[in-house]
């Protein structure tokens, strides 16, 4: 049986059958959707946020790497998957976190019942990749009743330098102009299926890597039915503007945010990521940080890899410094 959700996204059930389709929240003006796998109800559960134009389950690999017993939840950025645009312009990441920490509040609700209460040191452990990691870091540092300590591979810690230049180029217009927006905004959006989709984007450079389960997971959940074409739920304008976009108040979220925070900087990635880790590290106590082998898409070339790794970190933590 074939499974859809009202986005009209299809999850083929030999590949993706252990998750199941969140309830769809609307926190304010648009719906959040996302998947989860049940596990049991006495562990806490461990919530997963994707990457700029990428969708949940690009992170089920790392997630099917965790216990069974688990309890999981995935969600969509807003604009992504099965998850609506917001109806502004400009992407807002704190009008994102809000949501994506709304929508988990109430999926807590749904799905963990009064297990969820039964964790007073936080709901969730966090873990958040590139663009969902800076975004689990400001939900994180807003609502730290929901995390218990999150991870975040690879996020997009822009420098305070980085989001200055960011701003003037948002005020001017110029941002426009960058070439990451203009190429992204022009990328390809149809497909004939999901086989041509699969078969163009291994040839691609920034999918070639990742495992071929994580790119059909991608191209079942990260596209849909339109008019008989294959085609992209998160509308390449967006996603150029996420790229062209800052998160406001990064930085007093990194020395505000009180639970533990690990962050794993992928070896071959953007130079301004260890650099601003580096920095967040030494501003805060509850963050560290290393290094981890592979590019900025590590979690989809190496899940099983960033799982161990995940599961080494929520080992015992250290004593504070």
């Amino acid at each position: 049986m074939t499974i859809h959700s009202q986005s009209d996204v299809v999850l083929k059930p030999e590949s993706l059958s252990q998750w199941r389709l969140t309830d769809p929240t609307n926190p304010h003006d648009h719906q959040i959707h996302g998947y989860f796998r049940a596990g049991q109800s006495e562990e806490t559960p461990v919530h997963f946020l994707h990457g700029n134009g990428f969708s949940a389950l690009t992170l089920s690999g790392v997630a099917a790497g965790l216990p069974d017993s688990w309890p999981l939840i995935l969600t969509n950025v807003p604009g992504h998957g099965g998850s609506d645009q917001p109806k502004q312009r400009m992407p807002d990441w704190q009008g994102m976190a809000a949501s994506v920490a709304a929508a988990l509040r109430q999926n807590l609700t749904q799905l963990c019942g009064k297990a969820t209460q039964a964790h007073g040191d936080g709901a969730v452990i966090g873990v958040g990749h590139s663009l969902g990691g800076v975004v689990t870091l400001l939900a994180a540092a807003r609502y730290p009743e929901l995390f218990k300590r999150i991870i975040l591979l690879d996020p997009v810690l822009f420098s305070p330098e980085i989001i200055l230049g960011q701003q003037v180029m948002r005020a001017t217009g110029v941002w426009k102009r960058s070439a990451l927006v203009r190429s992204v905004s022009r990328r390809r959006n149809s497909w004939a299926d999901t086989d041509e989709m699969f078969a163009d984007l291994s040839q691609k450079s920034l999918y070639k890597n990742w495992q071929p389960e994580v790119l059909s997971a991608f191209v079942e959940t990260a596209s849909k039915d339109v008019n008989g074409q294959r085609q992209l739920c998160c509308d390449p304008s967006w996603e150029g503007g996420i790229f062209g976009s800052y998160p406001r108040g990064l930085w007093h979220a990194v020395r505000s945010v009180k639970v533990p925070v690990d962050i794993l900087v992928a070896e071959d990635s953007y130079g301004f990521i260890a650099k601003s880790a580096r920095r967040a590290a030494k501003v805060n106590p509850a963050i560290r940080w290393q290094l981890f082998p592979g590019t900025h898409c590590f979690p989809m070339e190496q899940p099983q890899s960033t799982a161990e790794k995940i599961l080494e970190l929520l080992g015992p933590l250290p004593q504070p410094r």
